[in-house]
């Protein structure tokens, strides 16, 4: 009898591992196999480059997100089906999810084994991750797109990978021309990402060169954002910060804390965070057929490490950047070479399509 494996999520997580199923695991697969692919999204948001395509003009639409369907049009319908919606009830118990699909239709699917991989998005609802459909995260990157062409002062608070390149790509593409100030909860940059401190201390002096102004030790208390009649015209935010004093902003990007897209998962699966409760093979604990990949899992108690070395890839603009790999600390020059240049938006079609997998073979 086919089996039928659901993947829920067709993100940096799910949209590969239905390439790999289909590659590698269907020649094998005796009785038959058949892939579903479940997610709100047509296109694959290629949010690797987002630090950079939130500047107006910086990179086009159709390089941030590529149609996801026409990447499995290799596949016959008896192993492979695209359902565009979102799953809103699990029900483990008969094996089925119902998917509320985006042309207003119901269905129900059943599956001999269901692999979760929706993701997570930014606390904010900022569009560095999906928001919702292509449509909807397609219309807030514009609108986000519109305000800081607009604002002549932002600040962003968090100083991981994606507030520090975010206020770099910014005061790279837009010098003098905007006062840029990075709110950093920690000693340094970078810290909760366990970098090297001298990486820390690169990516810091470059900021500064770029004239990036650096509040340390610092957190957002409290947000008050005047009101705008018109739409998408920025609004000064005033900021009251832990240290007592205020900042006043043309726009506020709060770009720290994630939420996991867990909300259709029964509650016994999840822990109190919300994310999915895995065993050292990624298997949902209490199932004997649902698996968790990508952000949704407990990484906190999460055995299955795909690699035991740090890898940290930060750029601010074309010209400024660094990494680490385990205990090395990449030349900046290297960085700014295979990533700076162009975000890997030039691998971004192949990666769609399943043909730059990368990792090994099922």
């Amino acid at each position: 009898m086919v089996q039928t494996v659901i993947i829920v999520g067709a993100g940096w997580a799910g949209l590969p591992l239905a390439h790999k199923l289909l590659k590698y695991t269907l020649p094998k697969a005796k009785d038959g196999l058949k892939v579903i692919l479940i997610s709100p999204n047509s296109h694959f948001y290629w949010n690797v480059a987002a630090t950079r395509g939130v500047i107006p003009g910086a990179i086009p639409d159709e390089q941030l997100f590529l149609p996801i369907e026409h990447g499995f049009s290799r596949y016959s319908a008896e192993n492979f089906e695209f359902v565009l919606g979102k799953v809103e009830r699990l029900e483990p118990e008969r094996n089925i999810v119902e998917v509320a699909k985006t042309d207003k239709t119901q269905c129900a699917l059943s599956y001999d084994q269901l692999v979760i991989a929706t993701g997570s998005q930014i606390r904010s609802n900022l569009p560095f991750k999906s928001v919702g459909t292509h449509q909807e995260t397609l219309a807030a990157l514009h609108s986000l797109q519109k305000q800081i062409g607009l604002a002549k002062s932002i600040v962003v608070a968090g100083a991981g990978p994606t507030g520090v390149e975010t206020a770099g790509e910014m005061a790279a593409a837009y010098g003098q021309e905007k006062d840029i100030t990075l709110i950093i909860g920690a000693e340094r940059v970078l810290q909760a990402s366990n970098v090297l401190p001298s990486v820390s201390q690169v990516v810091e002096k470059d900021l500064q060169k770029l004239s990036v102004k650096l509040l340390h030790n610092t957190q957002v208390k409290h947000v008050q954002t005047a009101k705008q009649g018109k739409q998408d015209v920025t609004a000064q935010t005033t900021l009251t910060l832990s240290n007592g004093s205020t900042l006043v902003a043309d726009l506020y990007l709060p770009l720290f804390g994630v939420q996991v897209n867990t909300s259709f998962v029964p509650a016994n699966l999840l822990d109190s965070q919300g994310n999915m409760i895995l065993d050292k093979t990624m298997r949902a604990t209490g199932a004997k057929n649902i698996w968790g990949i990508g952000d949704v899992g407990n990484v906190e108690v999460k055995e299955y490490k795909p690699s035991g070395k740090p890898m940290v890839f930060i750029t601010m603009g074309k010209k400024y950047a660094t990494g680490q790999i385990g205990e090395w600390k990449l030349w900046g020059m290297l960085v700014a070479y295979v990533k700076g240049r162009k975000l890997f938006t030039d691998t971004a079609p192949g990666y769609v399509a399943g043909k730059n997998l990368r990792h090994a073979s099922m």
